[in-house]
């Protein structure tokens, strides 16, 4: 008698599939249990890998064992009569039976019960990128700057704001950006007000003493809710060594916050820019000028940006800024040559991309070139991976949400752009996404909701001409043409060219029926 006869006979495979649905029945229950008892987490993991450990033990017995009317006993020769296996057999069919009904029930109850809900594609990647709602947010307030010479300002700024950017690597919580939690400056800043205001429940507080190329910093963990230190730690070593303390100091706060952290995380924590000290400075004094969102800081902001870049060739991140600042000039209407402009920074957008794929900013400026050139499908790929690359940059997540406005995503364009202002509550940038927001409300006809962001969007930027655009659609909408006019009116006081094809400009990418839309709406409001 052949092998696959002889182990049909003595119901090998019988047992196994018998012992599998028993596993999975066993893992089933693990899983549901786990959570309501506090069991480890790895617990059900465990139990698999015992199952799978045990099946070819399992096979083994089946071999050498028959269960008989007398119990079970060895069966080394085959010896056992051929209405014994099938009695055998008989029964296995019964338990194999029952054990994969209890699975489907098991595995229908744990994913379909009460109580259960299957999270949509847009929630799934809620949870990944973790929201300040999900997770505890973690703020870096300004570092003091405890040097004698003042203009080492910048420096201590740089350092905080380099710590921001490498904990938002960390995908264990979300970080709020440096434009808001540097709104608290000084060491005596209330901890409770910043996190309240912030929505962040740990404050990462520090100072910096820099004498002659030696380096002294000292660093605390709070946790604002008890008031009390998680970690803190200072540090002396030479002024050249910076980069090696930013990955030190990164790697001990987010340790102490959560308990699993894998290598891959790490490395990611662990990328930096550039090696060049000066470029580095260069870099950090061209944000300072940027964060003003004003054309006369925005031309010393791409000085600086260009200076770092020259002096280190492969720092990718100078670039990318230097792509927001030229495309800033033409959406606020100061572009001569917005074509040509446009085309410049997408260029400039693909140059730092092309010297570090990895770079957040880097792919966040490419995706929003790309959408002001009219490229919509390789505008969202690259305004993605930027988020996935860095979820806590609220850049990243507001040039999104505008991407997704543009590939008429109302929905998509509430969600990332709601994200990016919890991620970033005090910043200019964060009072721009409530262009997209109101917007996205307008397209979805959502008129109220659209008006309450065109106001906050004028409340906060009302030199920003679109913000009254937006005020007068919603107005409009809502039946209020008098006041609808009276804002086109005060659009007109800053943008006196404005006219139905500069609105068109500002998206890139036609949208037949909501450009359709909207200009009809602008006609009737006296914008050709």
């Amino acid at each position: 008698m052949g092998l696959i006869a002889q182990l049909k006979r003595r119901n090998v495979f019988k047992v196994c599939m018998a012992y599998l649905a028993l596993c999975w029945v066993v893992i089933e229950v693990a899983t549901t249990v786990t959570p309501l008892l506090g069991l480890p987490d790895w617990l059900p993991t465990v139990i698999l890998w015992v199952g799978i450990i045990g099946l070819p033990i399992v096979a083994a017995l089946s071999w050498i064992y028959e269960l008989t009317p007398e119990g079970v006993k060895r069966d080394t020769d085959g010896s056992a009569s051929a209405g014994t296996h099938q009695r055998s057999a008989r029964w296995l069919d019964v338990l194999i039976i029952a054990l994969i009904a209890a699975g489907v029930v098991l595995f229908s109850y744990d994913r379909f019960g009460p109580g259960r809900q299957v999270p949509d594609p847009e929630s799934i990647v809620a949870a990944d990128h973790g929201g300040v709602t999900d997770r505890p947010a973690v703020a870096v307030l300004p570092f003091d700057n405890l040097s004698s010479d003042p203009e080492q300002a910048y420096f201590a700024d740089g350092l905080a704001e380099d710590l921001i950017t490498r904990l938002a690597s960390w995908r264990a919580f979300p970080v709020i950006a440096r434009n808001s939690s540097f709104q608290f400056r000084g060491g005596a800043a209330d901890l409770e007000e910043a996190s309240a205001t912030l929505g962040a429940r740990y404050i990462v507080q520090g100072s910096v003493r820099r004498v002659a190329d030696r380096i002294r910093v000292n660093a605390r963990l709070i946790d604002a809710s008890t008031s009390e230190n998680v970690w803190a730690d200072s540090y002396d070593d030479d002024v050249n060594d910076v980069f090696a303390l930013q990955d030190e100091l990164s790697g001990l706060i987010a340790a102490s916050l959560v308990d699993d952290l894998n290598r891959a995380e790490a490395a990611r924590a662990k990328r930096r820019g550039t090696e060049n000290l000066e470029a580095w400075a260069l870099f950090q004094l061209g944000l300072q000028h940027a964060d003003a969102y004003n054309r006369d800081e925005f031309k010393l902001a791409r000085t600086y940006f260009s200076q770092a870049a020259e002096r280190d060739p492969a720092f990718a991140t100078p670039l990318a800024h230097q792509t927001f600042v030229d495309l800033w000039h033409v959406v606020l209407g100061w572009s001569e040559a917005p074509v040509e402009d446009i085309n410049a920074a997408l260029e400039l957008a693909r140059r730092a991309a092309s010297l570090d794929p990895r770079d957040p900013a880097a792919q966040a400026a490419l995706g929003w070139a790309y959408i002001m050139s009219g490229d919509l499908e390789n505008g969202l790929v690259a305004a993605r991976l930027a988020v996935e690359l860095n979820p806590s940059m609220p850049e990243a997540l507001g040039w999104l949400s505008w991407n997704l406005l543009v590939a008429n995503d109302p929905e998509g364009v509430i969600l990332y752009g709601e994200r990016a202002q919890r991620l970033n509550p005090l910043d200019r940038f964060s009072s721009l996404i409530y262009d997209n927001l109101s917007q996205a409300h307008w397209q979805l006809r959502d008129f109220e909701a659209g008006l309450s962001a065109a106001r906050r969007l004028v409340a906060e930027l009302p030199d920003y001409y679109i913000g009254y655009v937006l005020l007068a659609m919603n107005l409009a909408e809502l039946g209020q043409l008098e006041e609808a006019r009276a804002a086109i009116a005060a659009a007109r006081e800053i943008q006196p060219d404005l006219s139905q094809e500069l609105v068109q400009a500002m998206y890139g990418v036609s949208r037949p029926e909501v450009d359709g839309r909207r200009n009809a709406l602008l006609l009737q409001l006296g914008v050709k």
